[in-house]
């Protein structure tokens, strides 16, 4: 309990309570839920897969260790699934994903190949050196903290995918017409997070039936034109430097919403879809509020995001999913780049 925590004290005692003990204020979502909020989603673009872009550089080596036990939870389970595979006539693979370990944590891998060994269970140890040169994988540039990044993921994946393919002979099956939706909006959210330049950016989105919305925060360039023409955009931003704006795309369906003001701008719109999703955009200028929400289905996507210039979320109405969030400081000349 702080001194501030005390004097809040003084505050009525609603808007106390949240301050003095944020629990009550996640205690007290009982009031926002909606249906939504307890269904679990059937299809993810990412198939349960969190793609990491960014680089740290790390060294995997390996160490002349000899085995220790592993803790007692871990063995214990590694036992139980084990002896449950055994039972169901399933077959195991027992993998160790690339990690830069240190000598005691090989010291358990080198248990955990033992065990394997002894069960006749195979084991692809992926902090292996020569097993990473064989993958071409490289800890410099293939890692992110302590996990692969999107491009060593891709790497232990289909050597992995390989593996399985050639030891245990799966059957083909026909991939439904769902899983085709999802892969193909899987690489465009991919490709999308990988493109820096603002006209680059709109030419891969004019062709796509997704929904782009945009806001402006702060300063648009007193140079720009038709910004967005690209999506079907008719506003021209010449000579209007510190505006609100709000605009919603869907180029390949003909769908195009905008308003731009010298005030604070909400707009909520519902777009003539069968698809049904609900949007909320609010822009204030640096001299009306300087602030940027996009809500896609009552969710503030750009929370913690927005910055100076045009924030945008690309929609997918199709899965149900967002592509991409991205932010270009329009406030400088010459061509604009992601932050």
């Amino acid at each position: 309990m702080t001194l501030n925590k005390i004097k809040a004290q003084n505050v009525a005692f609603e808007d106390n309570l949240e301050g003095v003990n944020p629990f009550y204020n996640y205690h007290n979502r009982w009031k926002e839920f909606n249906i939504t909020d307890f269904k679990s989603k059937e299809n993810g673009l990412l198939k349960g897969f969190t793609p990491l872009y960014k680089t740290t550089p790390k060294v995997i080596e390996n160490f002349n260790v000899t085995k220790a036990d592993l803790p007692v939870k871990s063995r214990l389970y590694l036992d139980k699934i084990i002896e449950l595979a055994n039972d169901n006539n399933i077959p195991l693979v027992l993998t160790y994903a690339p990690y830069n370990i240190n000598a005691s944590r090989n010291q358990h891998i080198k248990t955990v190949e033992e065990i394997a060994l002894s069960q006749g269970i195979p084991f692809i140890n992926y902090t292996d050196t020569t097993l990473l040169k064989t993958i071409k994988f490289d800890a410099q540039v293939d890692m992110e903290g302590g996990h692969t990044n999107v491009y060593g993921a891709q790497k232990v994946s289909e050597h992995l995918s390989n593996y399985l393919d050639n030891e245990f002979n799966f059957n083909p099956i026909k991939k439904s017409k769902d899983y085709e939706v999802l892969t193909s909006r899987f690489y465009a959210a991919d490709s999308l997070k990988k493109i820096d330049d603002f006209d680059d950016y709109l030419n891969y989105l004019s062709n796509m039936d997704v929904y782009v919305a945009v806001t402006a925060m702060d300063a648009i360039n007193k140079s720009t034109s038709i910004a967005f023409e690209k999506l079907g955009s008719q506003i021209s931003f010449k000579d209007k430097f510190r505006v609100s704006y709000t605009g919603l795309f869907n180029n390949y369906r003909g769908y195009v919403e905008e308003k731009i003001d010298t005030m604070a701008i909400i707009n909520k719109m519902q777009p003539n879809d069968k698809r049904n999703f609900y949007i909320r955009m609010e822009s204030a200028s640096f001299n009306t509020g300087n602030y940027s929400k996009i809500y896609i289905n009552n969710v503030d996507q750009l929370i913690n995001k927005s910055k100076r210039g045009f924030n945008i979320v690309v929609y997918d109405a199709v899965t149900n999913q967002i592509l991409d969030t991205a932010s270009f400081d329009t406030f400088e000349t010459g061509n604009w780049s992601r932050y």
